[in-house]
C-alpha cells in the first residue's frame, strides 16, 4: 500500500518529529524512503548544507529501521530540490510515484513561525497522495515498545466519500496489529420549537438518527472483523469535530484517518469543515486522504 514514502524536512528537530512515524510504517510495509530538503535555486552554500544535512539523518533513520524490525535491504533515498518547497515537493511527489507524505505540521504548544507546517497546508490543498500530518513528538513508551500506532480512529459520516478512508485504516490496522475505532457521530435536533408535538417529533428523529448510524458502523464493523481485525464501535451525538478529538484524546488514540471531499469540494471540506477543525485543533497525527469524487 505505501510502496514509497516521502519525508519532507527543512534542517529544524521540529521536523524530524515525524521519523519514528515514518520508519514504523516503512518497516511494516517494506517501503522505500526518501528525504527531501528544498533549497534556494541560486545558493550553492544551502544546497551543500542540505546534502549534509540529509546525509546525518540517512544514516539515523537506517540505524532507526533496524529497530523497528525492517529488512537490511530497506532503502533510504535524499534528494535536494531547488524552488519553491510546496510545488517542488507536489513535483517530485507525483514524478515519484509517491505513496504517502509524512510531513510535520505546527502543534498547539509551538511558537513562532512554522514555515513546514505552511507548507504542509499548501501541498495537502493540492496533492491526490496520501498525506499523514504529525504535530508532536512521538509518546516515549510507544518509541520504547516500538509500537506508535496502535489504537485507530476511523470517523465516518454515512458517506462514500468517508468510507474511502476504510481501506487505509485496514491496511493499517492488519500491518501494525492495531485495534480500529469506527466513529461516527449524529447532530441533534434540538428543541427549537415549543410543544409537545414537537418535543415527540424531535425524539423521533434523533432515535432513528442513532439507530442508523449504530447500522451503518456495524454493518462497516463486520468488514473488518471478516479480517481478522479487532473493531470498536462508537456512536456519539453532538458537533463531529468536537466529538472526535474529545473521543481521541480521552481514549489515547494513536491516530487518527479521514477522508477529504474531492478537488472541487477541498476548500469547503478540508479547510472549513469537521476535516479542518480536527486538523488544526487536535495534536495526534492525522492521515488525510483525498477522497474520488462520488
Amino acid at each position: 500500500m505505501y510502496e514509497r514514502i516521502m519525508v519532507p524536512l527543512d534542517g529544524a528537530s521540529a521536523a524530524e518529529r515525524v521519523l519514528p512515524y515514518a520508519e514504523e510504517i516503512g518497516s511494516k510495509f517494506n517501503s522505500e524512503l526518501t528525504l527531501v530538503s528544498v533549497a534556494e535555486p541560486t545558493s550553492t552554500e544551502s544546497d551543500h548544507l542540505f546534502r549534509t544535512y540529509l546525509k546525518t539523518i540517512q544514516e539515523k533513520v537506517r540505524t532507526d529501521l533496524k529497530d523497528w524490525g525492517a529488512k537490511p535491504v530497506t532503502p533510504v533515498k535524499v534528494e535536494v530540490l531547488f524552488g519553491k518547497p510546496a510545488d517542488e515537493i507536489l513535483t517530485d511527489v507525483a514524478d515519484r510515484n509517491i505513496s504517502l507524505l509524512v510531513m510535520a505540521s505546527g502543534a498547539r504548544s509551538d511558537e513562532g513561525p512554522w514555515l513546514l507546517g505552511n507548507i504542509a497546508a499548501r501541498v495537502l490543498r493540492a496533492t491526490t497522495t496520501p498525506v499523514l500530518l504529525v504535530r508532536k513528538e512521538a509518546p516515549d513508551e510507544g518509541l520504547q515498545r516500538k509500537r506508535l500506532i496502535e489504537k485507530i480512529l476511523v470517523p465516518l459520516d454515512g458517506s462514500k466519500v468517508a468510507e474511502q478512508i476504510i481501506p487505509h485504516a485496514e491496511g493499517l490496522a492488519s500491518a501494525m496489529g492495531g485495534e480500529v475505532i469506527l466513529f461516527q457521530a449524529y447532530e441533534s435536533l434540538g428543541r427549537m420549537l415549543s410543544g409537545e408535538g414537537f418535543r415527540i417529533m424531535s425524539e423521533e428523529i434523533n432515535k432513528r438518527r442513532e439507530e442508523e448510524a449504530k447500522a451503518h458502523i456495524k454493518s462497516r464493523a463486520k468488514l473488518f472483523r471478516e479480517k481478522g481485525l479487532t473493531v470498536l464501535e462508537v456512536v456519539a451525538c453532538r458537533e463531529a469535530a468536537g466529538e472526535i478529538l474529545g473521543y481521541a484524546e480521552s481514549s489515547a488514540v494513536d491516530i487518527i484517518t479521514m477522508s477529504t471531499h474531492g478537488r472541487s469540494g477541498i476548500k469547503r471540506w478540508v479547510f472549513g469543515s469537521v476535516t479542518d477543525k480536527v486538523l488544526h485543533a487536535g495534536d495526534m497525527p492525522v492521515l488525510v486522504v483525498r477522497a474520488l469524487d462520488q
